[in-house]
């Protein structure tokens, strides 16, 4: 297939990545798991994407950071017993192939599709693509599309690892509503406001959230929109870090995942398509 200017082809660690460069924005997308590993807006020059200095890049595992794609499952939500099988589902461990590119005066388009959709724990028929945008903001839309004769039911999420100077300076606006907290055996709690951290949070905010600003130190510096989802996680390990092989002692500190999620369940009716859409602005 032929690229676009704005893509070019690298390869390490036996891993392909291409390489975005327009005139309003980078990006680096890995090929092995569909993986947004950067995004760099250049109305600030800032990096928006977190990726761990001690992600696996050689396809031994998934990626750590940027934006994993959790399909057909969320976490071990999966009715089988933890381990069993993968946690956040099979896509992203699993190399996705180019459908097609496109560039614009505004963006470069790249539009993405896995190997296979059907294995263990998930046996129907269906199409998924990943649409990438880079451009002034940073789109991408997860589409699956039931292509059998019967409906099936699953869960998805863009789980984005944000990049931030210090957690402890970070805020979250625009959450409201309550939320289902992983911490305090799944309490259901309401949002708190202002919306800090100061220790481990895992949380699902039980709602439609559809705009999110991460604040550092008072002032907007990224919006998080979502289309398509039922509920928002927010997740930092905190000095749980440690035990998290491919994450350094300190990595929380720099990062906070906001995921646009469908974690309570989506049913695809035969030939339906459904879209989950992330959108990630400089403020």
């Amino acid at each position: 297939m032929t690229l676009v200017d704005s893509i070019t082809v690298s390869e390490a660690g036996g891993l392909t990545f291409l390489d975005i460069e327009n005139d309003l924005a980078s990006a680096k997308i890995s090929l092995f798991g569909g993986h947004v590993l950067s995004y760099i807006p250049k109305s600030d020059n800032q990096e928006r994407l977190w990726l761990s200095p001690h992600a696996y890049l050689n396809g031994e595992r998934p990626i750590r950071g940027g934006i994993p794609v959790c399909w057909p499952w969320f976490s071990d939500d999966h009715g089988k017993e933890k381990g069993e099988l993968p946690s956040h589902g099979f896509l992203r461990t699993q190399t996705w192939k180019i459908v097609s590119t496109e560039e614009t005066g505004e963006a470069t388009h790249i539009v993405l599709a896995p190997s296979f959709t059907r294995a263990e724990g998930f046996e129907y028929d269906c199409e998924v693509t990943l649409s990438v945008t880079v451009g002034a903001s940073l789109t991408v839309t997860l589409a699956t599309k039931n292509t059998g004769v019967v409906p099936f039911e699953y869960n998805c999420a863009l789980h984005t690892y944000f990049q931030v100077d210090h957690i402890q300076k970070t805020a979250l606006t625009g959450i409201a509503g309550q939320y289902k907290d992983k911490t305090q055996n799944w309490a259901v709690k309401e949002t708190p406001s202002p919306y800090t951290f100061h220790q481990e949070t895992d949380r699902i905010h039980l709602a439609a959230i559809a705009e999110t600003y991460i604040e550092v130190e008072g002032n907007d510096f990224t919006q998080v929109s979502s289309q398509g989802n039922d509920s928002l996680v927010v997740w930092n390990p905190w000095q749980g870090a440690a035990s998290i092989s491919d994450m350094d002692a300190f990595g929380y500190k720099h990062m906070v995942c906001v995921e646009s999620a469908i974690t309570g369940g989506k049913t695809l009716a035969p030939q339906a398509e459904h879209t989950l859409i992330q959108r990630v602005s400089p403020k």
